[in-house]
């Protein structure tokens, strides 16, 4: 029994142990939090200043000249042709200009064939016209004493009728020989092979003693005074150009190296292909080459052309800028500058967002159209991270201008 009391006295007193402890543990707790709010030192909230951020900007340019729709190709002739015989041969005479790779005028023998055997057959023709010519003028007097006499009953019907046949297959007989005269002629016009055009030779293929065949190569001709410039244009692009389809309408300007400088030539439009090329969707559009304005330094003609100016030579890389629609309230701005059709601008030291509407591209120069632009805005070109209105900015121009004041 005093052992069963002991047990229960041991178990009660463990657990009072227990009670005590938690208790103890709880009041130390609340009475910690109460001392460390008492100590606590209260932080106040303070504004920060983010850094004002540094962009560079530009003032945007009004653009009152036509845009510029710029595309590259190379000088090509307007017409290039392989000179060809009709006939087969022997060479006995050849132009000057294709043996020095000159200059040659329209309807100038190039190449001359071995005649001799047409111009014997013209000869024979020409002698059997005479004759007959005679035969006829013969037949005719005597057809006509012929009827006088068969009026006066002295001449019979029968030599009348014969004389007139004779007479008609005489004049038969001459048409024929006039029909292989104009034969002969044409066979003696294939001896010759003669300059469709104005041109130059830009190589040849025979010498003179050479014997051709019929169809063989000549010679490769040019025009000279009339090259041009087939270039691709985007249907973007090509919708900038007021009368591009009007043949000699749209005007162009076309930058020709040749050794360290370059030429401008003025220029224009004179055909476009009718179909879109397959491979980079663009049209081809042929500009023709005009006149020499003279010699180009930075875009700007600083001497007109003298008398030993360089020609443009075929196959010379050209810059082709053609002449597009002018435009109301258009600026030409970096194309940097562009964000989404929108663009920031330093308005007071403050960043404002102004809606543009993008009307053309030149590398790299944008060409927009908005009326919310002043002469006093400056574009932002600098990428900024988050870029918001009304957020503070600082222009490096200032920064510039400030520094030279200091430094002076």
């Amino acid at each position: 029994m005093l052992k069963e009391y002991i047990r229960l006295l041991y178990v009660g007193l463990r657990e009072l142990f227990w009670v005590a402890v938690a208790v103890a543990i709880v009041g130390g707790g609340v009475f910690g939090f109460q001392y460390l709010g008492d100590k606590k030192v209260v932080v106040e909230a303070q504004q920060i200043e983010r850094p004002i951020a540094l962009v560079e900007t530009v003032v945007p340019e009004i653009w009152d000249a036509p845009l510029p729709i710029r595309a590259e190709g190379f000088v090509v002739p307007h017409q290039q042709l392989t000179l060809s015989a009709q006939s087969g041969g022997r060479v006995i005479d050849v132009h000057p200009s294709i043996l020095s790779r000159g200059l040659f005028s329209e309807g100038e023998v190039l190449i001359r064939l071995d005649d001799r055997a047409e111009r014997a057959a013209l000869a024979q023709t020409d002698a059997a016209i005479t004759a007959t010519n005679v035969r006829i003028s013969q037949l005719e007097d005597n057809l006509a004493r012929a009827e006088e006499l068969l009026s006066r009953q002295v001449a019979t019907q029968t030599q009348v009728d014969t004389l007139e046949s004779q007479l008609a297959e005489q004049q038969a007989n001459l048409q024929g020989l006039q029909a292989s005269r104009l034969s002969a002629e044409f066979a003696l016009d294939d001896r010759m092979v003669l300059a469709p055009f104005d041109g130059a030779v830009l190589s040849k293929f025979v010498e003179s003693g050479d014997v051709i065949g019929v169809g063989q190569a000549l010679a490769e001709i040019f025009t000279v005074d009339e090259l041009e410039v087939t270039v691709p244009v985007r249907q973007a692009e090509a919708a900038l150009i007021p009368r591009l389809f009007a043949s000699g309408q749209a005007r162009a300007s076309i930058d020709i190296p040749f050794a360290t400088s370059i030429f401008r030539w003025s220029g224009y439009v004179e055909r476009v292909e009718p179909q879109l090329d397959q491979a980079t969707r663009t049209l081809s559009v042929t500009v023709r080459l005009e006149a020499l304005m003279g010699l180009v330094e930075n875009g700007t003609i600083v001497d007109r052309p003298s008398s030993d100016a360089p020609p443009a030579l075929v196959n010379t890389f050209a810059r082709v800028q053609i002449s597009g629609v002018k435009k109301d309230s258009l600026y030409r701005i970096p194309t940097v500058a562009v964000r989404n059709d929108s663009i920031w601008i330093n308005d007071n030291g403050k960043l404002a967002n102004i809606d543009v509407r993008r009307i053309h591209v030149d590398g790299d120069w944008t060409f927009v159209q908005t009326t919310d632009l002043n002469n006093s805005a400056r574009v932002v070109l600098s990428q900024l991270a988050a870029p918001s209105v009304g957020m503070p900015v600082r222009d490096t121009s200032e920064m510039i201008s400030a520094s030279l004041e200091v430094s002076q």
